[in-house]
């Protein structure tokens, strides 16, 4: 039993506890100190109601100040949890209140959709009064009229802007405040000494005229590296740089002169606020492929002012009376955050979200705030995968299963199972843990295969994979990275090995170990299993998801130093696959300068001798190939077709899936020549939204 000196000393202890906490928050200004004692205070004094109440309203104030979403949600619950407390209670009403007021969002905002036909590119802009929408396709610039006969969720005809010939990337675009001037990137020339791809930025009227060139730079490959702002009345120009491998913004006068570097810290993503007076940004690392919290600067420099923390911030647009700036953060691309501004600028960091539309996969752009108060969104619907069979001469489709994401099926040698990698989210927005699994090729219960406990974690790539089973069937080999595999060379792009792993997860064997840029994918089996064809990339200079060169491999399955059977710079390489008889290994190559002809490709494996089989799409890294049992074929997925090439004369067969809006991701041919399996995925196709109706009266 407690007495009345105990009582009293543990109030006491923490009353104590609480005014330390305070002093952190108001004293020394540490809030993160500051919020793990109030914490800590909560979870050993819940019953001294008092001292719980004022914790929960410094809790709140602390995360106020440091722009969390949280601030709300403790108010709310010293409100609901200590309505005895009735002073606490009315400052924390009071401040709820408060952030309402400063912007009162509703729950259920209206999402509208815009039924373009067009397929969209990942990067569109929308006009500031929100009638037109400026993109790029086939290398030319167009602007869509967004309401048109049909009604206001149906756009009019599109027009084209006059570029006088010079041909458009489709990253970029601005529009100036006055929708006079939209500035786009050209599409780059090569540098040959270093590789390095140089792109001028041009400014067009779209009602006519002549574009006017404003810089030439490099910006190496991300696509966010190519955002840009035009001042509102056009007259200035702000974007990025990269310099010794580190990215800056700088603005420049569209008429000409020199460029000014607006801020010392690595940034990307500028945009003018609507009165040209601030520029808000997004701090930059690893060029592009990480990025910090959200700042504004003074457009003619000055001391920057952060505005909102976030892990990865993207895509910031101001609204159109320069009071709150709303943008995306990459390790949650399922809402859109907003942060509101003192009309005399300085920051309150008073963060609001609101979620994307049910069966949204992630927000992928917002594309700007319009006069009227409505924001456009590049929404990626729900992407779904399933597995299905189909018989190899055509006719309807067979569901096997449709559990999670599905990659790189294989049959087993006997034709009983399906092998593949499901990739399954470990919930943090980022990563995902990769699994081989198996299901009855007539449909049934999943099997996950057992990892072997005495190696480490490995992550199969579910791209350049392989992932293809052994003529014995008790073992699969696989392109997969560990801990050690990660680059500093290519963060984006690890240093993949070839791994084999036994079906019954009693062990796992690294089989490749090539130090340096170089990355190992697309394993196949030699038919007698004593050897492995694969693809060794050497990873680009760029950074970027590419290879400067890549070679043909073969390797005894139980390790030892690869025999290089090709060698090449001038193509990509993709899918080296061993036929049937062990003699021959076909492949797709792709050419590397425009119009990227594509083609398919069989190597004679004791001679080295290549022969041209055709021409074939252009196809990529979600392509597989595979053999038919009597070596006389060739067949490769192809957007929503299965394809089927003579090896003799090159003539191609189209076997039709059957399955409306369904692409086929990754593919294989059954052993006795029947039946197709392949991944099968839907939606994920880029769609044009409108944000309305979420802002207060």
């Amino acid at each position: 039993m407690l007495t009345t000196c105990t009582v009293y000393a543990q109030e006491n202890w923490a009353s104590l506890a609480l005014t330390a906490a305070i002093y952190e928050e108001e004293v020394t200004g540490n809030l993160d100190k500051a919020v793990e004692l109030f914490l800590n205070i909560l979870s050993k004094y819940p019953d001294d109601r008092p001292v719980a109440a004022k914790t929960l309203y410094h809790l709140g104030l602390v995360n106020e100040k440091m722009g969390k979403h949280k601030a709300a949600e403790y108010f709310t619950r010293l409100v609901n949890t200590y309505p005895d407390q009735k002073e606490m209670v009315a400052l924390a009403k009071e401040r709820l209140n408060s952030l309402l007021s400063l912007m009162d969002i509703p729950h259920k905002p209206t999402f509208r959709k815009i039924n373009i036909p067009t397929q969209l590119t990942p990067s569109v802009k929308l006009s500031p009064d929100g009638k037109m929408l400026a993109f790029v396709i086939e290398k030319k610039l167009w602007i869509l009229p967004l309401s048109g006969n049909l009604g206001h969720e149906f756009p009019g005809t599109p027009s084209q802007v006059n570029t006088e010939g010079i041909m458009v990337e489709w990253s970029g675009l601005s529009w100036s405040g006055d929708g006079k001037l939209i500035a786009f990137n050209d599409l780059p020339s090569k540098v040959d000494s270093d590789k390095e791809l140089f792109q001028s930025i041009y400014v067009v009227n779209p009602a006519g005229g002549y574009p006017k060139e404003v810089i030439n730079n490099y910006r190496d490959w991300r696509v966010v590296n190519y955002r840009m702002s035009l001042s509102p009345e056009g007259k200035k120009l702000a974007y990025t740089s990269v310099e010794n491998n580190k990215q800056y913004i700088y603005t420049k006068d569209v008429s000409g002169g020199v460029q000014k570097k607006l801020v010392d810290n690595q940034a990307r993503e500028p945009v003018y606020s609507p009165d040209g007076e601030r520029i808000a940004y997004v701090e930059d690392k690893s060029l592009g492929s990480e990025g910090g919290n959200l700042w504004i600067i003074p457009e003619n420099g000055g001391l920057p002012e952060l505005v909102a923390e976030a892990r990865n911030a993207t895509s910031p647009v101001w609204s159109p009376d320069g009071n709150i700036i709303a943008f995306l953060d990459n390790e949650d691309k399922k809402q859109i955050n907003f942060v509101q501004l003192q009309d005399d600028s300085q920051i309150t960091n008073k963060l609001t979200s609101i979620e994307a539309p049910p069966e949204t996969e992630e927000i992928f752009l917002l594309s700007g705030w319009t006069s009227d108060n409505r924001i456009g969104l590049l929404l990626v619907p729900k992407r779904q995968s399933a597995l299905y069979t189909l018989p190899s001469s055509g006719g309807p489709a067979t569901l096997l299963m449709n559990q999670g994401s599905i990659s790189h099926p294989r049959w087993s040698p006997d034709g009983k199972q399906i092998f593949y990698v499901s990739r399954i989210s470990n919930g943090d927005g980022q990563t995902a843990r990769t699994w081989l699994a198996s299901v009855p090729a007539t449909g049934g219960s999943v099997q996950i295969i057992p990892e072997d406990k005495n190696r480490e974690t490995l992550w199969l790539w579910p791209y350049y994979g392989g992932n293809r089973v052994s003529p014995d069937g008790t073992t699969i080999v696989s392109s997969a990275m560990t801990s050690r595999d990660t680059s500093s060379f290519s963060p984006n792009f690890p240093r993949f090995k070839l791994w084999k792993n036994a079906i019954d997860g009693t062990e796992s064997e690294q089989i490749t170990n090539k130090q340096g840029p170089y990355a190992d994918i697309y394993p196949s089996w030699s038919p007698d299993g004593q050897q492995i064809a694969f693809l060794r990339g050497q990873i680009s200079n760029s950074g970027g998801e590419d290879f400067d060169k890549t070679d043909i491999c073969i390797v005894n399955a139980s390790g030892g130093e690869p025999e290089i059977l090709l060698s090449t710079s001038s193509k990509y390489i993709l899918s080296p696959v061993w036929s049937p008889g062990g003699e021959m290994i076909a492949y797709f190559s792709r050419e590397r300068e425009e119009p990227y002809t594509s083609y398919m490709n069989i190597m004679n494996v004791e001679t080295g001798e290549i022969r041209i089989i055709g021409e074939i799409p252009n196809i990529y890294v979600s392509s597989d190939l595979a053999w038919s049992p009597d070596r006389k074929r060739i067949a490769f997925n192809y957007n929503e077709l299965i394809k089927v090439m003579n090896v003799d004369d090159g003539s191609i067969e189209d076997i039709r899936t059957n399955l409306e809006g369904v692409n086929t991701w990754h593919f294989d041919w059954s052993p006795d020549g029947e039946r197709f399996v392949f991944t099968g995925w839907k939606g994920g196709d880029l769609e044009f939204w409108f944000l309305e109706d979420f802002l207060p009266e």
